[in-house]
């Protein structure tokens, strides 16, 4: 399986404490942020190529990987010249990846799980799309997503003031590229523009009991070196 990691916003919300480096470049303990999630598809052989999908300061981000021998894996670039939002971005990078079912990673988003588990629901249950959920004592920052009892998702819900514990989507998604045939290269959002009518197919929701931080807020940045340093000492 081919892997994109979208890592191209602005992170315009932290940008007043990392305004040097794009955001999938923040160091965590000294180390950019990308470099985790690298290392973290490193440990499983289920991947062959990354795609970084990149926009702003991209450059930056070339410049870091273009040669990398670091990984096990091929590194390429879908380099966007105007920003294309993630559903704009995943759809120009699809034309880079070799496999027919893709994982896609938030550049900004880590969550520690088993990939090849993850797979695994995926094929067992031919999905066309697989969305990784996380239960969220707090989830008022996000939207929740429902799902029936035998996980498939049945709807999203808008992020409501005082909302209590609930599923979130965090971030990871395997999906099935036939998906995007007939989505037109432009500036999207995949959360709000394409999720809604892509779970008209065969949707499913993987939930994941692992560390779970999403640095692109101030807030959650400033916890981050101490919330993943058990990760870097694993990977040490």
């Amino acid at each position: 399986m081919d892997a994109i990691i979208l890592a191209g916003g602005k992170g315009t919300r932290l940008r007043k404490i990392v305004s040097d480096v794009p955001k999938p470049l923040a160091p965590i303990n000294g180390v950019p942020f990308l470099d985790l999630l690298l290392l973290q598809l490193e440990k499983y052989h289920l991947i062959k190529k990354v795609v970084l999908a990149v926009g702003y300061k991209s450059e930056m981000i070339i410049g870091r990987y273009r040669n990398s021998k670091s990984y096990n894996f091929k590194i390429d670039f879908s380099v966007e010249k105007e920003l294309l939002g993630t559903g704009g971005a995943i759809k120009k990078a699809i034309s880079l990846v070799g496999s027919r079912d893709v994982l896609v990673l938030n550049g900004d988003t880590f969550v520690d799980i088993n990939f090849e588990e993850l797979n695994r629901f995926h094929q067992d249950r031919g999905a066309m799309l697989t969305i990784v959920l996380r239960k969220m004592d707090d989830s008022k920052r996000y939207g929740t997503v429902i799902i029936d009892k035998k996980h498939r998702i049945l709807a999203f819900e808008e992020k409501q003031d005082g909302q209590s514990a609930a599923l979130i989507n965090a971030g990871i998604y395997i999906i099935n590229r036939s998906l995007f045939d007939k989505v037109i290269e432009r500036e999207l959002s995949f959360e709000k523009d394409l999720l809604p009518h892509f779970i008209k197919h065969d949707a499913y929701g993987y939930i994941s009991k692992g560390y779970f931080i999403d640095i692109g807020v101030p807030e959650t940045y400033s916890i981050a070196g101490e919330y993943l340093r058990y990760f870097l000492k694993k990977n040490n």
